[in-house]
């Protein structure tokens, strides 16, 4: 049974919207039997909502594609008050769509039909008496292409909403699932995260989306939704966020991507002007705002202005940019005059409430003393991103501090609090530690054995592309022998699902590294080295800088194992074949650069990028490791390759869109 906050946009709420909807004084205007249709309309919806509830989908979806029939026959029979009378049932008919086909119902498709002319209507009427045998009228649900929607029908929401959503919300809740949330459809938008449904058609106050853009919770990370944005939203909802593309299960990249040049988002804000009061740290302070501020800010304000779905006062400090922007009373750091800032006098008590509220005890005074010492050094960031939450803005400080001992010894404890998620036990779960690696993993110890001599192999083998020796720590590999454990690992330790045809992957997030890949006993040696060699690589390449992005080291680590195991492992043909289809549907290289493509397609054109920089440059990729030393990324790239990333993605896109024509002839 889901639980009923996962069902308010499903049917149960429908019904109550959609009778509501229905009973609106259009009633009046029907004849006895139209009264009669709309009713038995109505007793379908709550027969399919009723399925829904008892798990029965198919049956479900049946009801539903029935009520929408008779909706059609409906509209196609009464003209223009027939219409005016069930209108307003659309979006929620495409939200029911939409978590239906979540369920794996397969439905046919809904279009919205569009308003009969009352004159035309009347023409076909008597054009029926008079000739009864002329072949029947098409319903609204014939396929047809979707046309243009009418200016009182709201924005579009392929052509204005979905790039709006795209570019201010992919990095978090397209690309990946922060707070358990991904809208990578607007199946799944529709469905909202476990909490409940964020957009309610035709109530702004109620959708969650516009609350959060509003008070400024959303989007985190930096990205700003301009006035003009924030207005086509809120328009999409009160004119009953419809949606207008086939089906609800097409990405909404895809939709942005594709969206008409010129007609699709309001103009974008320019950037704001750069604050005074960020500034960087200049090397001569002695307290340091990630390594020393932070961890204090996490441990005290947690819940009520860091990781908080409402904010108290109006401050967030979930970034140090949100820090030093203040909440409802203004500014609460004063650089370089630590006595007169609203955030000292609030952690000693000096004015209202002392802070930290809630029963939680008062700072220290050593705390209170790092704080004010820190303001009065001029309240400076010692880290790369003013936007970087504050959790892995700490992490990173104290790994960048922490010797490689510490780093083993937490990356260990990490790994057997992630065993504990998928349901294993510590008299199930094997521990393999052979420096530099920390296998682990509810497999045989002759497996974890033979994974932990085939790293070592393949640690070997890819020295002559990237040396993965550097890495600092041990690497934790984990050992999953069935794909469902392997699934079931992604999904509690991750919270993502992965490609069905994956059989490793890595992962780096400044502190943790790691190698998760399906093993069994039947695995040849070459095949164990082929699914840790390329994951190696990429750890290799994404340890070297701060910001060094996934598509590059996943494309490099693919680009290994393309060059050392193309004949033992079977994946090499899959990504040859998806890469030149995936660079045709980039538009251009500020496309992968800006992380606005899907994960796979990102990896894929990573890919492609990086076998074309081994295979024809190889002394400017040597400088570009070598530069990440010491140079952010994109600095790195351009110094070594002569282009910007952007640009070198744009030079390459002819280039494998050509072998694409090759393969086709």
């Amino acid at each position: 049974m889901k639980p009923f906050s996962y069902l308010r946009s499903l049917l149960t709420v429908v019904t109550i919207a959609t009778m509501a909807a229905i009973a609106q004084p259009a009633f009046a205007e029907l004849t006895a039997a139209q009264k009669k249709a709309v009713a038995e309309i109505a007793q379908q919806l709550r027969d399919a909502e009723s399925l829904y509830q008892a798990g029965n989908y198919a049956e479900s979806g049946k009801k539903l594609d029935a009520m929408v029939d008779a909706i059609d026959k409906f509209i196609a029979k009464g003209g223009p008050d027939a219409f005016d009378a069930v209108t307003k049932a659309f979006p929620r008919i495409v939200h029911n769509h939409a978590l239906l086909e979540l369920e794996g119902v397969t439905l046919k498709p809904f279009v919205q039909p569009e308003r009969p002319d009352a004159a035309k209507a009347a023409q076909m009427k008597a054009e029926a008496k008079a000739k009864p045998a002329a072949e029947p009228r098409p319903t609204t649900r014939t396929r047809r292409p979707m046309p243009e929607p009418a200016a009182a029908a709201g924005p579009s929401f392929v052509s204005q909403i979905a790039p709006i959503l795209v570019q201010r919300c992919g990095s978090c809740h397209i690309n990946n699932s922060r707070g358990d949330f991904n809208m990578a459809t607007f199946a799944m938008l529709a469905k909202g995260p476990p909490a409940g449904t964020v957009v309610f058609p035709g109530d702004v106050v109620a959708s969650r989306l516009i609350e959060s853009i509003e008070t400024g919770d959303m989007p985190r990370g930096g990205g700003k939704v301009s006035p003009a944005e924030l207005q086509l939203l809120k328009d999409w909802v009160l004119a009953g966020a419809k949606y207008d593309a086939p089906s609800p299960m097409i990405p909404l990249a895809a939709l942005a991507a594709n969206a008409p040049a010129g007609a699709a988002t309001a103009p974008m804000a320019a950037e704001p002007p750069k604050d005074p009061s960020l500034r960087a740290a200049t090397g001569s302070e002695t307290v340091s705002f990630a390594r020393d501020i932070a961890p204090i800010l996490l441990a005290n304000c947690n819940g009520c202005h860091i990781d908080a779905m409402q904010v108290r006062g109006g401050l967030r400090m979930d970034s140090f940019a949100a820090l030093m922007r203040g909440g409802d009373s203004g500014e609460i750091v004063l650089p370089s005059r630590a006595a007169a800032s609203l955030l000292v006098k609030k952690i000693k008590g000096e004015e209202g409430d002392r802070m930290p509220a809630g029963g939680r005890p008062p700072l220290t005074d050593a705390q209170i003393t790092l704080i004010s010492k820190w303001i009065e050094e001029n309240a400076t960031l010692d880290a790369p991103d003013k936007d970087q939450p504050l959790a892995v803005m700490a992490s990173q400080a104290w790994a960048n501090a922490a010797t490689p001992e510490q780093l083993s010894e937490r990356r260990a404890e990490m790994a057997r609090k992630n065993m504990t998620l998928i349901g294993s036990t510590s008299s199930k779960v094997i521990e393999q530690p052979v420096d530099p690696f920390f296998v682990i993993g509810d497999v045989g110890e002759g497996t974890a054995k033979a994974v932990a001599d085939a790293a070592k192999r393949a640690m070997a083998k890819i020295k002559q592309t990237v040396d993965a020796s550097t890495i600092r720590g041990n690497v934790t590999i984990y050992v999953m022998p069935k794909r469902y454990n392997y699934s079931e690992f992604a999904q509690m330790a991750e919270r993502r699902s992965l490609p069905s045809d994956w059989q490793s992957h890595w992962r780096y997030d400044g502190v943790d590294a790691y190698i998760a890949l399906i093993a069994s006993s039947t695995d040849s040696d070459d095949i164990l080295e082929a699914k840790l060699a390329g994951p190696m690589a990429s750890l290799a390449v994404a340890t070297r800088g701060t910001d060094v992005p996934r598509w590059f080291a996943e494309g490099v680590g693919r680009a290994v194992t393309a060059k050392l195991y193309a004949r033992e492992y079977a994946a090499v043909e899959n990504w040859n074949s998806g890469v030149l289809p995936a660079a045709s549907a980039m538009k251009d290289g500020n496309q992968l650069v800006k992380n606005d493509l899907a994960p796979e397609q990102a990896d894929l054109i990573g890919y492609g990028i990086a076998a074309a920089i081994l295979k024809g440059q190889r002394r400017q990729y040597d400088a570009l490791i070598k530069g990440l030393e010491k140079a952010k990324f994109e600095q790195a790239f351009t110094a070594a390759l002569g282009a910007s990333p952007a640009a070198y993605a744009d030079r390459w896109k002819p280039y494998a869109a050509a072998g694409l024509e090759g393969r086709k002839r």
